[in-house]
């Protein structure tokens, strides 16, 4: 009876150990559970963690990244990068010039004539490419305008006064010094020309040799104006 009754007394001693332990063990995850709801901290200097897991959040994370406007998209590097030429219909050309600004007076040939004055034209950017075998240069300009109508308004006034947006020529040192017969005289040089408005943007695309003196078919002024031309538009088409 003695060996039966002490028997007995240990199984009891041992159930009461069990339940002493796991409210010990119940409670100390009861606590931790409301650090992490309450503080985020999973433990003492282990970083942070969302309250919907455990996923380490690094301290020192900054703010989400705010995608980018229209207006700082509207590079010269974005859309006409100087490790990108042209290449097409079998005219190559390298860009050789690049510039940009908010205000479009400054791509004007007169500033007396201000054709864009109530266009309320936004930024340009303004680039040259010159044919591979420098044969042909051709200037790109792209105006921003806040909506499609103000763009076709300006295209309305560029058609019939093509040269009123300045060509952009190379950087100098770009081209070797041309050599013949002396250049002919101030506006004597023929320009192939183009005037496009895609949405709320409008390029204007011009060509000329550059050697003024060059004896080389005019035909090749179109050819590279509707190359360049072409890949001038193509980026805005679907903006």
């Amino acid at each position: 009876m003695t060996t039966q009754g002490e028997r007995q007394n240990r199984r009891v001693r041992g159930r009461r150990r069990r339940i002493i332990a796991l409210c010990t063990v119940g409670g100390v995850a009861v606590a931790v559970g409301v650090v992490v709801a309450e503080s985020g901290d999973w433990l003492p200097g282990a970083g942070r963690t969302t309250k919907e897991g455990l996923s380490a959040v690094p301290a020192d994370a900054g703010p989400p990244t705010q995608p980018l406007t229209e207006e700082q998209l509207f590079t010269v590097e974005r859309y006409f990068p100087g490790g990108r030429g042209v290449d097409n219909g079998g005219f190559k050309a390298r860009r050789t010039a690049a510039r940009q600004g908010q205000d479009c007076a400054e791509v004007l040939a007169d500033k007396g004539q201000d054709v864009l004055k109530d266009t309320n034209c936004h930024a340009y950017v303004s680039v040259s490419y010159t044919q591979d075998g420098n044969q042909v240069v051709s200037s790109v300009t792209v105006l921003r305008f806040p909506d499609e109508a103000s763009a076709q308004q300006a295209e309305k006034a560029l058609v019939t006064n093509t040269e009123a947006i300045a060509f952009v020529p190379p950087d100098p040192g770009v081209l070797p010094t041309p050599s013949g017969s002396p250049p002919p005289a101030a506006g004597a040089q023929r320009t192939s020309t183009q005037v496009d408005a895609v949405g709320h943007y409008l390029t204007v695309t011009a060509s000329r040799f550059a050697d003024p003196a060059s004896a080389a078919a005019p035909a090749a002024l179109d050819e590279a104006t509707r190359a360049v031309g072409y890949t001038a538009r193509a980026p805005f088409v679907w903006l």
